[in-house]
């Protein structure tokens, strides 16, 4: 993110890498499996631009298909991407096409974003 980016904006950078590295705690503790290139890749570019990369990659990560595999996309930094919270963070064509990978793998965007939403709302 460049320095002269709104506070506001770094912070929920800031959140959204977090976020992105408490899946990977889960599914090192729930799952057995450690994304450690993924984990490297948010660590040095920051969840944002990890996020982007990901995304401009040719077909799917071998993470992703990991996830798919376990049942867990709602770990993916695409799954990630598209609640609300962390609209502002992406373009439109960004979130177009993480919900459109998530689609084509079988995950039902809204019923995992209503399931994120109904968990936000028991938190505050």
């Amino acid at each position: 993110m460049p320095p002269s980016a709104d506070p506001v904006d770094q912070r929920l950078a800031a959140r959204f890498t977090e976020d992105l590295l408490d899946g990977c705690r889960v599914l090192a503790r729930d799952y057995g499996y450690r994304p450690a290139q993924f984990e490297r890749m948010v660590r040095e570019h920051g969840g944002v631009e990890a996020a982007r990369l990901l995304l401009r990659g040719a077909g799917t990560a071998g993470g992703f298909t990991v996830l798919w595999e376990k049942n867990q996309l709602g770990l993916s930094s695409e799954a990630t991407m598209l609640r609300p919270a962390y609209a502002s963070l992406f373009t439109p064509d960004e979130v177009l096409l993480a919900r459109r990978r998530l689609e084509e793998h079988g995950f039902d965007v809204d019923a995992h974003l209503r399931k994120v939403a109904g968990e936000a709302d028991q938190v505050v």
